[in-house]
């Protein structure tokens, strides 16, 4: 079965790569606490910018970072 990104369950792959998001929008998108995306921007896993203390991510990042985490079936990991 060939891999296709455009097959999709969530709509935040639908962002253009331009778009600018802060952690509170991510937060929403994905359903996690918005301390854990201010984490990831600190530990550097979710690629941002930081200005005086506040993180954007840029929508191309973002959709990268959700991509490394999809986890793969334990069926087609053989």
């Amino acid at each position: 079965m060939e891999k296709n990104i455009e097959t999709k369950l969530h709509g935040i792959f639908d962002l253009p790569d331009e778009t600018i998001l802060h952690p509170e929008e991510i937060s929403e998108l994905i359903n996690m606490h918005v301390e854990s995306v201010r984490r990831w921007c600190r530990n550097g896993k979710l690629p941002s910018y930081s200005f005086g203390g506040k993180y954007i991510i840029v929508g191309e990042d973002f959709k990268e970072f959700m991509m490394k985490a999809k986890v793969e079936p334990h069926w087609s990991r053989e």
